[in-house]
């Protein structure tokens, strides 16, 4: 796993809890799986794909926001003025993630091969547990975690008789000294998230980050209706939102003893908050299929011509993921 990832979840926790992520990050292709597999975790969780975007630039419109619309399966600023004026942007921007603390520093622990649970002991604070040969190791996901009256005190009475390690971004060398003073070194996240060395006081083995059993199965297509998030084969599937609710009727019903989803259920699908004026009927219907049996396709490195074997048309009915082909997980 590419050591900027837990890097970049870290300083995009530092203004405190809840933290979030807005667009998928851009990550080597080994980082990238991983960040995949965070998400499968509940790591790092998919909370919506945003509607509305930052005013335009350049023109007059005076609009503070301006309305993210979809056309052809492409997200656009519109400019309320002038056509000339709108924006494309890039699907995965558009993303935004929460990144539950409590799940990163429970696998911040295994990487650190501790058999300790994660104890939150302040706010932003928490013991991660005792690593051989007896120092206690604590993470900081916000470096105000360890400022103020007391702090220090407060570290040093979770062991009198340990020495400790502080794994933090921490700003100020004042403050990095005052730890020192009380027998508490910090070690930065982009140096304690390294392969391991002797030197190091801190060898947090990546590799173990992601020990966590996640579906692989090149049949096995995930669905968690709630985040709008998709996976086949363990590769995520980049759908904008009406997208996204056709397939979760799909996978239903698949669930469902492979039942047919009808076409007035998918109708329903289609109309959202995002895009609830658009034209809504056969066409738009069968684009939105075509476009899911292309993410489909692409999860699994397969011709897009493969993908009428994955979902097939019932003639004046509805449509339905081919059984056993593909096999459906709901989370």
């Amino acid at each position: 796993m590419n050591e900027s990832l837990p890097v970049l979840l870290l300083r995009q926790s530092e203004g405190g809890d809840p933290a979030y992520l807005l667009g998928v990050p851009d990550l080597s292709p080994a980082a990238a799986s991983a960040f995949q597999q965070l998400l499968a975790l509940g790591v790092v969780l998919h909370r919506r794909v945003l509607d509305t975007w930052d005013p335009c630039a350049t023109c007059s419109c005076g609009a503070e926001e301006r309305r993210v619309r979809w056309i052809d399966s492409a997200p656009f600023a519109i400019c309320p003025l002038s056509r000339e004026d709108d924006e494309a942007l890039d699907p995965g921007d558009l993303q935004l993630f929460q990144i539950s603390l409590s799940r990163l520093t429970e696998l911040v622990g295994r990487a650190a091969a501790l058999d300790d649970r994660p104890e939150q002991v302040a706010p932003c604070l928490w013991r991660l547990g005792r690593l051989a040969g007896g120092r206690v190791l604590l993470l900081a996901t916000s470096s105000s975690a360890v400022r103020g009256a007391g702090v220090f005190d407060r570290l040093k009475a979770l062991d009198r008789s340990a020495h400790m390690t502080l794994i933090a971004n921490m700003k100020s060398a004042v403050d990095t000294a005052a730890l020192a003073e009380r027998g508490i070194d910090v070690v930065p996240p982009d140096e304690a998230f390294m392969p391991s060395e002797p030197t190091r006081p801190v060898r947090v083995d990546l590799n173990r980050l992601l020990m966590v059993t996640v579906t692989s199965d090149p049949d096995v297509l995930e669905v968690s209706p709630l985040a709008f998030t998709s996976a086949y084969g363990g590769r995520a599937l980049q759908l904008e939102p009406r997208d996204a609710r056709v397939l979760n009727i799909l996978a239903r019903e698949a669930d469902d003893g492979g039942s047919l989803a009808t076409r007035d259920d998918l109708y329903r699908a289609l109309v959202g908050r995002d895009d609830a004026d658009a034209p809504v009927g056969d066409e738009q219907l069968e684009k939105s299929v075509s476009r899911i049996r292309g993410a489909l396709c692409d999860a699994r490195g397969m011709p897009r011509a493969e993908g009428k074997r994955l979902i097939a048309a019932v003639r004046g009915h509805g449509y339905r993921l081919v059984t056993p082909t593909i096999r459906v997980l709901i989370r």
